[in-house]
């Protein structure tokens, strides 16, 4: 008996033991929680409550040569509500109290928000911490009545966007391009943040090719939230930086000039610095207004654009692909004069060259008579540069085209650029699956058949007939020159050049530098396209240019320029394009520019 009170004794005593022990252990369990892991629960609880947004830097600016913008920001006022001023228990219950307070506001303001009662569901059900913006352009009047009544308006507030600005309008705005909206996450590629801006991001044109040096760098904020996502306050980690500014090689005095001489007409011009291929002027018509795309470019205005028959979008200087015409003859005396042609040989021009039963005519109607290669190109004489490129040869004709840069993209620093065509018995039959006929050849030489030519390209070769060298055309100013010289001879080179000359002086394309304070030496040109009622006139003038005596504009004294005009459906090469040009080379060489 006594041995069982003592057993149930000790028994008692060790499941005392293990409660005790039980209690210690957790005595010390709740210290360490309490005193040595409560710092760790409380970041781990903030974390949880904390969201963190990116906000987009502000983008650059684009200067002109002499650092006048040609893009940059405006400021734009947006009245926001914050979302957790008119919450309440339901989400639907919150939605509808935000759908009433902007009601109120419109009321007060006499002016609609573009906000529907979906899209309001949607903010609250996705970035409910964030303010909603009610209005995101609102004027100064919007402002006026806003403080006015700001107190009846709990939860409202005006906050400060940017927006892109073009303060020339519709000047040089194939160059520049323009600017959409993204995702700041959708570029950079960052996961680490809950919400984010949507960050100008460039389009088109430069905008778009210097896209990543432009942007600013994305700033961070944090914004301490409640259990159901309310916003409590928020405050700023990392301060966004603005994006370095871009200069450009474009000159806002020459541009205006080219697209003045271009208005009312389709076509383009494009003037590049001779010794660097700096791009001075990229002008094409007919053009858009740049500030009718931002912030973005609705639907309705692109199909407008885009469905407009005079195709405002081409940028016809850099895409835009014509046969180049009579132009091209300057290339084909490099061609035939390199393959043994003797400069002072005449060939006598009876109103037409005749191959395979069919007549290429001459504008001449008689003829010119007896010339040499230097009045041929004055005289801009057919039959002269049949028989020459018939005499050169298919071969050494494209073989010279390509070396003047025709036939490949130049380079350029742009998003897109045409490439243009030299076309030889490999891409006929490649395209068409027919063999190359001599009058192919004869119709190249002239600038017609299936060759084609970019403006800038053959603002290109114009500036390399001057130099020499052909040169990488460059938006951006201060890239180094990239040059290659032309690897011809300097004599064939000069003829080419006096032949030129005789161009402007006297010959068809005397209204190019009639007037003009410096040297100038160009080419007419006028390439028939189209067939029966849609036959038309593409007309061209091409042009280099350096100063003289006559010169006395300071920023010209240096200055050496390769010019390219194109317009469509013209009449003539020196009726048509050869005067509007001459306006462009004045902008740049004379003091005073006279009316037109």
């Amino acid at each position: 008996m006594k041995d069982n009170v003592l057993a149930s004794r000790l028994v008692c005593a060790a499941a005392g033991g293990l409660v005790l022990l039980g209690f210690l252990v957790l005595a010390i369990k709740l210290k360490v929680v309490q005193l040595e892991q409560s710092a760790l629960y409380k970041n781990k609880q903030e974390a949880q409550s904390v969201r963190t947004v990116l906000t987009a830097g502000l983008r650059g600016h684009i200067l002109d040569c002499q650092g006048r913008p040609l893009a940059d920001n405006k400021i734009l006022r947006q009245i926001v509500v914050r979302p957790e001023v008119y919450q309440k228990k339901s989400t639907e219950s919150t939605i509808s109290n935000l759908v009433e307070a902007i009601g109120k506001a419109e009321r007060i303001l006499g002016r609609q928000s573009p906000l529907s009662e979906r899209s309001v569901g949607r903010h609250v059900r996705q970035v409910l911490a964030l303010p909603l913006v009610v209005w995101s352009d609102a004027s100064e009047e919007d402002l006026a009545r806003f403080y006015e009544h700001e107190g009846e308006l709990p939860g409202f507030s005006c906050e400060v966007e940017f927006s892109r600005r073009y303060p020339h309008g519709a000047l040089a705005a194939h160059l520049l391009g323009r600017v959409g909206r993204d995702s700041i996450r959708a570029v950079t590629g960052e996961r680490r943040v809950n919400f984010d801006d949507r960050e100008m991001r460039g389009r088109e044109g430069v905008e778009r090719f210097y896209d990543a040096f432009l942007r600013g760098r994305p700033g961070t904020e944090n914004v301490l939230v409640d259990a159901r996502g309310f916003a409590i306050r928020r405050w700023t980690v990392v301060e966004a930086k603005k994006g370095p500014d871009l200069r450009l090689a474009l000159d806002i005095d020459i541009q205006r000039a080219a697209e003045e001489a271009l208005a009312g007409r389709r076509g383009a011009c494009v003037v590049l610095d001779a010794n660097t291929g700096d791009v001075l002027a990229a002008a094409s018509a007919p053009t858009y207004d740049l500030n009718a795309c931002v912030p973005i470019l609705t639907q309705a205005h692109y199909a407008e654009l885009k469905d407009d028959p005079q195709k405002p979008l081409l940028n016809r200087a850099f895409s835009g692909q014509y046969p180049p015409g009579s132009t091209f003859k300057t290339i084909c005396a490099v061609a035939g004069l390199e393959a043994g042609w003797d400069p002072d040989a005449t060939y006598e021009c009876t109103g037409a060259y005749e191959i395979g039963g069919a007549h290429i005519r001459c504008t001449a109607r008689w003829g010119h008579g007896f010339l040499d290669i230097r009045d041929a190109l004055k005289k801009s004489c057919n039959p002269f540069f049949c028989n020459l490129g018939m005499k050169t040869g298919t071969n050494v004709l494209c073989r010279t085209a390509r070396m003047f840069g025709l036939g490949a993209a130049t380079g350029v620093d742009y998003p897109a650029e045409g490439s243009g065509v030299v076309p030889d018995a490999t891409w006929k039959w490649r395209h068409y699956r027919e063999p190359w006929y001599l009058g192919n050849l004869a119709q190249m030489s002239i600038g017609q058949s299936y060759l084609l030519a970019t403006p800038l390209q053959m603002a290109r070769v114009a500036a390399a007939l001057g130099t020499g060298y052909l040169a990488t055309p460059h938006v951006k100013a201060g890239i180094p020159a990239e040059t290659r010289e032309l690897p011809f001879s300097v004599r064939s080179l000069e003829v080419v050049r006096e032949g030129m000359r005789r161009v402007v002086d006297g010959g068809t394309g005397r209204r190019g530098g009639e007037g003009v304070d410096a040297f100038v030496i160009g080419k007419t040109g006028t390439a028939e396209v189209g067939k029966g009622a849609t036959r038309r006139k593409h007309t061209w003038f091409i042009a280099y240019a350096e100063p003289n005596d006559k010169t006395t504009k300071t920023r010209a004294l240096t200055r050496r320029v390769g010019l390219a005009m194109v317009v469509e459906n013209g009449e003539s090469g020196g009726g048509t394009t050869a005067p509007l040009a001459g306006r462009v080379l004045k902008s740049i060489y004379n003091a005073e520019v006279s009316g037109s």
